[in-house]
């Protein structure tokens, strides 16, 4: 009984996968497109105009969308549309092709524009995209029928001169003193190149010994820094593990495709000065208290060494040291 089950699973499996493979076959089957492979080669503003020749080979009329995809070292990534990003890295957002449904009938061919526009802060560099036509009553419904898609892919060489560079204007603690944590760390990076920059990296905690006590993102946020800009960042430290005394803090920020380095360090420190003025006026009172102690023992030692030299006069006991046979 169980190897029983065991075999209708499997089937059922092969089925699937069967299914599933007739399916891509089918949709790549439906249409041709034309060329097959673009190559283009320029520098950062070239545009560039093609057309793409796509046709309908099947007996039905099809429902088809344009999708466009970058190819990386990490995978694909469907359907970026060109209108919510404007990364200069991404061969996938130059291209210009109409995103909308087009209907083919039967045996119909369509010529499709395409353009290509180089971003202008693109950095010299090959890059590759690949534009397919995916059958589907929606847009959502023709990105689950991405794979097996006819396509073109298109190869661009990029020539550029542009660098990417950062420089570290400031860096510092906002209080060189403070009270207690949380610590607060200010930072401005200016953008001295050519082209946007998001810089990464830590800025790091450290104990008076080096001791690594925590760290905070250089750049949260993500933020890109455009060419000839100023970006003014802040970074909190809670204070975790910390305690009075003197901390160091410094910044290890990186960027760019050669990963360049930015990098500083401050001294600042952390004196509780409530906590430190409580126990000063203590210990003033205490040092008042041993004084007036002190006093009152002196007072009363001497006012007694007083009365005794009062009572010898008194009763004539006191001896002249000078002339020690005169005696009253």
């Amino acid at each position: 009984m169980k190897h029983l089950l065991l075999l209708i699973v499997a089937i059922a499996a092969f089925s699937a996968a069967a299914g599933a493979f007739a399916t891509r076959v089918a949709h790549a089957a439906d249409l041709t497109v034309a060329p097959a492979v673009i190559d283009g080669n320029g520098i950062p503003d070239d545009m560039f105009n093609y057309t793409l020749t796509v046709t309908n080979t099947s007996g039905r009329q099809l429902n088809i969308f344009a999708s466009v995809y970058e190819l990386t070292a990490s995978g694909t990534q469907p359907f970026i549309d060109p209108a919510s990003s404007n990364r200069p890295e991404l061969l996938a957002d130059w291209i210009g092709i109409s995103r909308g449904a087009m209907i083919f009938a039967p045996g119909e061919t369509k010529t499709i524009p395409m353009n290509v526009t180089i971003n202008p802060y693109a950095t010299a560099g090959d890059y590759h995209a690949v534009v397919a036509f995916v059958e589907g009553g929606t847009r959502d419904e023709a990105e689950k029928n991405l794979n097996g898609a006819p396509q073109a892919l298109v190869n661009f060489t990029v020539i550029s001169d542009l660098k990417e560079e950062l420089q570290l204007v400031s860096f510092g603690p906002e209080k060189r003193i403070s009270s207690g944590f949380p610590m607060t760390v200010d930072y401005a990076i200016k953008n001295t190149g050519d082209i946007p920059s998001d810089p990464g990296g830590d800025v790091i905690f450290y104990d008076r010994i080096g001791h690594e006590l925590g760290s905070v993102s250089v750049n949260p946020g993500g933020d890109s820094i455009a060419p000839g800009t100023t970006k003014q960042f802040t970074a909190t430290w809670n204070g975790a593990g910390g305690s009075m005394g003197e901390y160091k803090v410094g910044l290890e920020a990186t960027y760019g495709a050669q990963n360049a380095q930015l990098a500083d360090t401050a001294l600042f420190w952390i004196l509780p000065w409530k906590e430190l003025f409580v126990i000063f006026i203590i210990l003033l009172i205490l040092v008042i208290a041993a004084a007036v102690f002190m006093h009152r023992g002196y007072a009363k030692r001497h006012h007694r060494r007083r009365q005794l030299i009062e009572h010898l006069l008194k009763n004539k006991q006191v001896i002249d040291l000078k002339h020690p046979h005169h005696h009253e």
